[in-house]
């Protein structure tokens, strides 16, 4: 995040650090991530209207179907434009709940919608490129502050109820008005995942036909758990983390972090006789050290990091195939995560876009930021996947 694009960049790498210490002193534990709802007494967003809406099929201004190109960067250094394609008549829907953008310093709920460029940005280059798998719906929702993250539970938590409110009251619009018969994706990121974990309690769990309907659900950067040695448990019930690139109805979750980067996870470990859940999109099933498919890389959005070797690139994304390694990994105390790292075949001419170092100093949350950027191509693929699996 430089300077140079982001106006607010120093406030943005202080409401990171500030993060960072609020979730190291366990404010924000793996218990309070799904500790039951205090009652909303505010009414929902009305998402009948469609400006409450960032993405939805037929929206006539859709953050998720503008411009998707890419330039690819080859192993000898060539570029190439790719176009994207989007899927003709999907019968896979993606549901979509953005991250933190709202970095003020004040605890509350974000209701101020009448500039949505911040979202708009995060639904671009996160969910949007699942288009090629899926028709994406992504709902505007009165998150939390960041600085609500400082509060002791029992204040935090009623902020947390009323945006996921708000979430859930968009879901069940959609599932009112969506074909019955096709498969749900659910895609968050950090405050997102946070949001979809909850919406799996609410709706999913603890129900059988609606875990029919579930492709899979990609809380990524968010606190799940399960027991040692088991894939089901934990967080859940009922819903297992992924095993198989086949499997329907599971949970792929993952932190991003440099290998060894971590001393341990920055929320705390997970409860005794637990640890995270990691899900290596890159590998499903082995877990073996894979190149990811195909990161791509925004050049265009205030939240991404700075991008030097990427002069004279005109698409909205870079795309680096079979570039970067990625392998779960043990951490300390319970704490599992995604390492990722660049591993360029020998004679690979490209330069790592992303000065990891400078990266990961100025984020303060590791590769946090880049959780859904360093893995879409493999996500994108996993949905393409199971929805034919599911045919």
């Amino acid at each position: 995040m430089g300077e140079e694009d982001l106006g607010g960049g120093d406030l943005v790498r202080r409401a990171l650090a500030l993060l960072t210490f609020l979730v190291s002193s366990a404010s924000c534990s793996h218990e309070a991530s799904v500790a039951p709802a205090a009652p909303v007494a505010v009414a929902p967003l009305r998402y009948e209207e469609p400006a409450m809406w960032l993405c939805r099929p037929g929206l006539p201004t859709d953050a998720c179907r503008v411009d998707l190109d890419a330039t690819e960067i080859h192993p000898d250094g060539s570029r190439v434009v790719v176009p994207f394609v989007p899927a003709a008549k999907a019968p896979v829907d993606c549901f979509y709940v953005y991250p933190t953008v709202d970095v003020g310093m004040v605890p509350g709920n974000h209701d101020d919608f009448t500039d949505t460029t911040s979202m708009r940005e995060l639904a671009h280059s996160q969910a949007a490129r699942f288009g090629e798998a899926c028709q994406v719906f992504a709902p505007l929702y009165r998150q939390v502050t960041i600085a609500t993250y400082f509060e002791p539970l029992e204040q935090r938590e009623p902020r947390f109820a009323l945006a996921f409110s708000d979430v859930l009251a968009a879901f069940r619009f959609y599932l009112a008005h969506a074909d019955a018969s096709h498969k749900i994706v659910l895609i968050g990121h950090s405050q997102g995942a946070e949001m979809v974990i909850r919406l799996l309690h609410a709706v999913f769990d603890n129900d059988a036909a609606m875990r029919a309907r579930l492709l899979v659900a990609m809380p990524l950067g968010g606190v799940v758990d399960v027991p040692e040695g088991k894939t089901v448990g934990g967080t859940f019930a009922n819903l297992p983390l992924c095993t198989s690139p086949d499997e329907l109805a599971c949970v792929v979750a993952f932190r991003t972090y440099r290998a060894q980067h971590p001393v341990h996870s920055w929320d705390g470990p997970p409860p005794k006789g637990r640890r995270t859940a990691c899900v290596n999109p890159a590998d499903v099933v082995g877990n073996q050290q894979h190149l990811l498919s195909g990161a791509a890389l925004p050049t265009r959005s205030k939240f991404r990091p700075d991008m030097p070797a990427m002069e004279g690139v005109k698409t909205p994304f870079v795309l680096m195939r079979d570039f970067y390694g990625a392998q779960c990994v043990d951490g300390k105390d319970g704490f599992r995560y995604l390492a990722v790292e660049a591993a360029p075949a020998q004679g690979d001419a490209r330069a790592n876009p992303i000065n990891f170092d400078e990266y990961i100093w100025r984020s303060q949350l590791g590769l946090h930021l880049l959780d859904f950027q360093l893995s879409q191509g493999d996500l994108v693929q996993m949905v393409k996947r199971k929805a034919k699996v599911a045919q």
